[in-house]
């Protein structure tokens, strides 16, 4: 039974819901898998005991991953038949793609031994390589004429898979791409990993109208001019496309865009042994969009990128990935320019080496991934999607889209996408970013066309999941709301004195020098924006949300503000210590002239230290006077190394340099996660089948046994066996070595890790809520932490995204931090208007 709506909102089943301000928003996380949702949606408010919940997720989690292996190995991973064209036995082809025109070519003397009239249909099909689809399209083009083509659409039994339409058939595709890559990892599949994907001397086929730029007096190309299309010409809704070039030029030839790598990264790899390492993201893109041409982008574009560095092909044999780590740090070391110095961090998700800037930082991604294909795939915006291997540039077929086109392409896994899933999401501080380089947002028609069947409350009260929705789904209405919203919210900061500081908490920041007013993302949201949904704090939780900054963005463009950059609510309004954290998990720094290594080192000390402080609150403020007497007269300490570093790579990855983080989980789940993790490494570490101690350790009991006390006062702190902690909360250590250290390792292990992060951060304000309130904390952390290997029901994901609700409607309560600020108040007659 729904329940009534209001007014242009739209409301349905009722769930567990949070209540802020007199606005409810749903408990658990809206995107998570929909097995655990269910679990979670089943208890009440306060109701469920968290080791049984914990558990459960867990357990329900791995049934389900299960399902998906299972799913693999019986899905069907060859080319297929197209109109009776077998793709699998093509005479003199060996892979597929490996020579496109030529592919293309046998591909059509094969249909024409099949009697087939319909090429340019053949081309659509899904599993075909893009560059071969490309190819294949420029073919029927040139050899069909009006008259020789087909008035009717051949039929086929596989209809559904022939998809015309460039945009939706990349996506098609990129769906066959990962089954193959996790049928690799799984399965005995075949392909190389490099089938599906583009090298460099591809684009000339893959982008039409692309050509060699050989300038006067030169005797050979320079560069490849990629002419784009005008915007408007560029189906679906698009927003942060100011930016746009009319044109991009790439390197030429792979020798040239080597040679930009090397001046780029100042050879700080000269000399590495490449096999089983990749590198990806913006550095490989910013070294293809510099070649030497007068209109390219410049190098200074990227001077503080990082080089994202990926070990792959090693996920069978850990300690071959860790000797590997070594090897690339001792590389950039013997590169650094002489008395330069190094230091090495390890996170929970990265190992970094740095030095001074800005010679180049180098981090490498803790992810145990099958090949360059599944880092590529797993990558958020489609501008980044490539790699270099020490040979050769390796493109998704997205990514050499985005350089057509100048956006990226939409889709819910950017929102609500698990960097242990399919895809990851972004993050807004990445979105602003490209669209500062060029690359918007653009959200296909098929999304757009969706919401028009969703255009009634009975429509759309069903997928509400517990919120309250907007009625009106309509993106350009939606968008001409949040840019009026932003307007109005600018315009009352000016009128109660704001100028040039672009923050103003817990202090106003130092004003900028500007000509026009200063402003940053976070000042448009304050501490009441927030949601049970993955990316938390971040403007791209909702469309509406994410419209309000983009139309800050645009009054950037536009000359009449300057936004400071690296300032957004996830940060300076996040949840205990972790608003201090940037998103690769180590204490926000600014890398630039003034960054030292000293300097470093001390933030990351003050941060472990904060760790340390904040968890013996958390142990301490709940506890009576004898407890609290009890604590400190054993005078317990524990470690927290939330963050560690060395000056060299063999003390980093020692014993001695583990991650040690603190927490609070019950006792049953305690023996739970050590159980799981041991038999985890049992399958995915042989070398680990003596190790008897699992990763968490008890350093603190707050209800022992009266007789387990010595006569001297102290204690013996047990080693958490099942026997001694089952049935309380085990105050433990979690250890996090150089294998643990690693994801992806095994998925059980995975699920266990994500499950005690949950625990960590609804403990991160434990000490701050009513107790009974904490179950309700965790399941939200809970919900949002299960991997979820992909979006479960894409539209009706979308649905809630584009009419989820932003907290604040109204424009004033910003401005008054800023009167607060001053100590003062509005004059009469600069009431905003509503």
């Amino acid at each position: 039974m729904f329940k009534q709506t209001r007014g242009d909102f739209v409301e349905g089943p009722e769930e567990p819901q949070y209540v802020r301000g007199g606005q409810n928003r749903p408990m658990i996380n809206t995107a998570a898998p929909f097995d655990v949702r269910s679990l979670l949606v089943a208890l009440e408010n306060t109701e469920g005991d968290p080791a049984e919940i914990a558990e459960d997720c867990v357990e329900t989690q791995l049934k389900s991953w299960a399902k998906t292996l299972e799913q693999t190995r019986n899905a069907d991973t060859s080319l297929g038949k197209p109109l009776g064209v077998d793709l699998d036995n093509l005479e003199g082809i060996t892979v597929l793609g490996t020579s496109p025109q030529s592919d293309a070519a046998t591909i059509a003397k094969a249909a024409t031994a099949c009697g087939v009239t319909d090429t340019k249909t053949l081309w659509t099909w899904e599993r075909l390589p893009y560059a071969v689809r490309c190819a294949g399209l420029a073919l029927a083009d040139k050899d069909t004429t009006e008259d020789e083509r087909p008035k009717k659409k051949t039929r086929s039994i596989d209809d559904e898979k022939f998809v015309a339409d460039a945009d939706e058939w990349i996506l098609r595709n990129e769906t066959y791409l990962r089954l193959l890559s996790r049928a690799s990892r799984f399965a005995n599949e075949g392909k190389p990993w490099t089938f599906g994907l583009l090298r460099l001397e591809d684009l000339r086929v893959a982008i039409p109208g692309s050509e060699d730029f050989t300038p006067e007096r030169a005797d050979k190309s320079v560069a490849i001019t990629i002419p784009r299309a005008q915007v408007e010409s560029v189906p679906g809704f698009r927003v942060l496309e100011a930016k746009r070039a009319d044109a991009v030029f790439v390197q030429p030839s792979i020798e040239t865009f080597r040679e930009r790598w090397a001046s780029m990264t100042e050879d700080c790899l000269d000399g590495l042994d490449w096999t089983n390492v990749c590198v990806a993201g913006g550095l490989v893109l910013g070294a293809l969009l510099t070649p030497d041409a007068p209109m390219a982008n410049k190098p200074k574009e990227w001077v503080s990128s990082d080089i994202d560095l990926y070990v792959y092909g090693l996920e069978s044999d850990v300690d071959a990935a860790n000797r590997k780590i070594k090897h690339i740090a001792e590389t950039y070391k013997s590169n650094l320019p002489p008395g330069a110095p190094f230091l090495a961090v390890r996170n929970s998700q990265t190992i970094t080496l740095y030095s001074r800037y800005p010679l180049r930082r180098v981090q490498i991604v803790l992810k145990l991934v099958s090949s360059p294909r599944e880092v590529l795939l797993n990558f958020d915006l489609d501008v980044v999607a490539a790699a270099f291997d020490g040979e050769q540039v390796w493109m998704l077929p997205r990514f050499v889209r985005a350089i057509e086109t100048g956006t990226n392409v939409f889709t819910m896994d950017l929102i609500t996408g698990h960097h242990l899933g399919d895809r990851k999401a972004t993050r807004d501080k990445r979105v602003f970013k490209y669209a500062n380089k060029g690359y918007g947002i653009r959200i296909l028609p098929s999304y757009v066309a969706a919401l028009s069947t969703y255009n009634t409350r009975q429509k759309i009260a069903p997928h509400t999941r517990g919120e309250r929705l907007y009625l009106d789904l309509d993106l350009n209405r939606r968008l001409d709301d949040a840019r009026n919203w932003t307007i109005r919210c600018i315009r009352d900061y000016l009128k109660v004195g704001h100028s040039k500081s672009p923050f103003h908490w817990p202090k106003p920041f130092p004003p900028v020098k500007s000509k026009v007013p200063v402003f940053s993302h976070a000042m448009l949201e304050g501490y009441g924006q927030t949601t049970s949904e993955p990316l938390g704090r971040s403007c791209l939780t909702g469309f509406t949300l994410f419209m309000r900054h983009v139309a800050l963005w645009e009054e950037e463009v536009a000359g009449r503000i300057k936004i400071f950059e690296d300032l957004y609510a996830t940060d300076t309004y996040g949840d205990g210590p972790n608003q201090e954290l940037s998103y690769d998990d180590s204490p926000a720094y600014t890398w630039d002239s003034e960054f030292t290594i000293k300097d470093f080192k001390r933030s990351m000390d003050e941060y472990n230290k904060k760790e340390m402080v904040h968890t013996r609150d958390r142990l301490v403020d709940p506890m009576g006077r004898e407890e609290r007497d009890r604590f400190f007269k054993l005078k317990v300490t524990f470690p927290a190394a939330r963050i560690t570093y060395a000056d060299s790579i063999e003390e980093l990855l020692s014993r001695e340099k583990d991650l040690q983080i603190p927490l609070i989980v019950p006792g049953p789940f305690f023996h739970f996660a050590n159980k799981v993790t041991l038999d985890g490494l049992q399958r995915a570490h042989p070398p680990s089948k003596d190790r008897s101690n699992g990763p968490l350790s008890e350093f603190y009991r707050a209800d022992p046994d009266e007789d387990d006390d010595d006569e001297d006062g102290d204690e013996d702190m047990n080693d958490g066996s099942e026997k001694e902690i089952y049935g309380g909360t085990a105050f433990a250590t979690w250890r996090l070595d150089c294998v643990l250290n690693w994801q992806m390792l095994d998925r059980s292990i995975d699920e266990v890790r994500e499950t005690l992060w949950a625990f960590h951060r609804a403990a991160e304000r434990s000490n701050m809520v009513e107790e009974e309130h904490s179950i309700q904390i965790f399941k939200t952390h809970l919900s949002r932490r299960v991997i979820r290997t992909s979006t479960e029901d894409e539209m009706e994901a979308f649905v809630r995204w584009v009419g989820r609700k932003p907290f604040h409607d109204e424009t004033k309560l910003n401005a008054a931090f800023k009167m607060w600020e001053m100590g003062g108040s509005k004059s009469s007659g600069e009431e905003s208007e509503d």
